[in-house]
């Protein structure tokens, strides 16, 4: 039996980037998060355990902001993959953390042929 309890919801940062990091994950033609090397100025595949460098969450009086940097699958429509990633993203963390607001940007860093 679901029941309403009073009170407010305080969410940090990391725990919506871990959430939004792991909805990616689930899209299809997504490989995985990147993380840009400002000195060699090429973007790196990030291993699972370390999701949170690829997204980027900051929060605003509209509401809450989210820049994912992935890297995806080389042949695959891009703009069909941003939507997909967009509203999954936003579904989770509506579901999950009760957000409404929620600004998705995505920003394709690198290709990667499939295996």
């Amino acid at each position: 039996m679901a029941s309403t309890v009073p009170g407010t919801l305080k969410v940090s940062n990391d725990c919506l980037a871990d959430l939004a990091g792991y909805a990616a994950l689930e899209c299809y033609g997504v490989v995985g998060m990147a993380e840009i090397d400002e000195q060699a100025g090429v973007a790196r595949l990030l291993p699972a355990y370390r999701l949170r460098k690829g997204v980027d969450v900051s929060s605003s009086s509209q509401g809450v902001c989210v820049d994912l940097h992935v890297v995806v699958e080389q042949g695959v429509n891009m703009a069909s993959v941003v939507d997909n990633l967009s509203a999954s993203v936003k579904f989770l963390l509506r579901q999950i953390a009760e957000l409404e607001n929620v600004k998705v940007t995505v920003h394709i860093e690198a290709m990667r042929a499939s295996r």
